[in-house]
């Protein structure tokens, strides 16, 4: 079995629900210098997408943030492991992958490692999304210098006619354009007035998950199809 099917699997015992390989070179330039990034991403169970339904937001950012602690801990064993054979690499959590909240950006997107390895698309609402949890995912990733074998790019979205989501929204952020990777993310969505609203909502202990919860593909995996 070759290294990065080891790798892969390490990973998925750690609890990774999936994980890919994409090269990334270049993309993280001025920040650290490895060529090749591993997707991780984590479900959102089904349980915290209840409380969502619900309206009971204080038990399901408890669970989010759980869930951020628990794909820390993922991505600083996989860094370690990759280490202890020989290469480099650099767990990227969200301390060290520090995010700008007015473009609510981070050094290096996630989604950018995701949509590469070919672990899923970006939805109308800009939301990473998968063919088995929809929007109902959060995600990770590490860099690296150890060779891997790159997943199969997307580079269109794979979301059909439907528009639960930019119907959601509650401030109509979501434009009615689909996402492919010549367009600037402003074209899929008002980031200013998305932020404007999700930070509103914080500020009363709420959230604004309308987007993830409606999703087509979130509710097959809710097995609400």
């Amino acid at each position: 079995m070759s290294e990065d099917n080891d790798l892969k699997n390490f990973l998925i015992k750690k609890g990774a629900s999936k994980v890919g390989f994409a090269n990334v070179d270049g993309l993280a330039e001025g920040f650290i210098d490895l060529p090749y990034g591993i997707s991780l991403v984590l479900k959102i169970p089904k349980k915290a997408m209840i409380y969502i339904e619900n309206e009971d937001y204080e038990s399901y950012w408890s669970c989010f943030h759980s869930l951020i602690d628990r794909l820390t801990e993922i991505s600083i064993k996989g860094e370690k492991y990759i280490k202890n054979h020989g290469y480099d690499a650099f767990a990227l959590t969200m301390s060290r992958n520090e995010c700008d909240m007015k473009r609510l950006l981070s050094i290096l997107p996630y989604k950018t490692i995701a949509t590469k390895s070919g672990l899923g698309w970006i939805g109308r609402s800009a939301l990473f999304v998968t063919p088995d949890y929809g929007s109902a995912v959060v995600l990770g990733g590490i860099l690296t210098n150890m060779p891997l074998t790159f997943g199969t790019q997307i580079t269109d979205s794979q979301c059909d006619d439907c528009e639960n989501c930019q119907k959601a929204c509650p401030v109509g952020a979501i434009n009615p354009q689909k996402w492919n990777t010549k367009l600037n993310r402003n074209d899929i969505i008002d980031i200013g007035k998305c932020r404007e609203y999700i930070v509103e909502q914080y500020k009363n202990g709420l959230g604004c998950t309308k987007c993830m919860y409606e999703c087509k593909l979130t509710k097959k995996y809710l097995g609400r199809l």
